[in-house]
């Protein structure tokens, strides 16, 4: 599956919020390793290709990834999305563009910033999605990440967003089209924005 497949790790937020630096670089528990990290450990461990997408001090977070694991980093394709600042837009834009490039088929999406959705989540995705379709895990019956696209689909929702929504536009212009996979058993869709999250994580 990692000659076809790219999953994109949105990491480009300056974690202005949680009064840190990147969240590439946040740890979440004692002797844990960077969420940045973690994800692609993720990502590789579910049989895809990791693209992470920086932004906020891009190039001295990708020297401290690739100092903290040189061999994992090894792996995957690291893009600065230069234009980082105007939201999550410019991220996925970034991640889509470099995995079309490549030559991926198809790309997954993850956020740095859900620890909780791991290799299992994703790979139980994966294994749902069909060709010509859009398939998005969800927690709950709560839409989210992963989201698997066909590249074609992927770079036509890159197109269509703006500001902080990435592919939202695009998935509720193609409702139809988009299968979701129950991953409550598998996942923890949190997301770590604020003090208050990383005291509960």
């Amino acid at each position: 599956m990692s000659t076809t497949t790219a999953t994109i790790i949105l990491a480009a937020g300056a974690g202005r919020r949680l009064g840190t630096r990147s969240k590439a670089l946040l740890r979440v528990g004692s002797g844990a390793e960077p969420l940045g990290i973690r994800a692609v450990r993720a990502v590789l461990a579910a049989g895809t290709s990791p693209v992470l997408v920086l932004g906020s001090e891009a190039q001295q977070v990708e020297e401290e990834l690739r100092r903290a694991e040189p061999e994992l980093m090894g792996r995957s394709h690291v893009v600065a999305a230069e234009q980082w600042e105007a939201g999550l837009s410019a991220s996925f834009r970034a991640g889509v563009k470099a995995a079309h490039d490549a030559g991926f088929a198809r790309c997954a999406v993850l956020l740095v910033d859900q620890p909780g959705i791991d290799e299992q989540a994703l790979a139980a995705v994966l294994g749902e999605h069909e060709p010509g379709r859009i398939t998005r895990g969800c927690v709950e019956w709560r839409p989210g990440h992963p989201v698997v696209f066909d590249i074609e689909d992927a770079l036509a929702a890159a197109a269509l967003a703006s500001a902080d929504e990435g592919a939202r536009s695009y998935l509720k212009a193609h409702a139809g089209r988009v299968d979701l996979v129950d991953i409550t058993d598998l996942a923890d869709d949190a997301d770590l924005d604020t003090p208050e999250d990383l005291a509960s994580s």
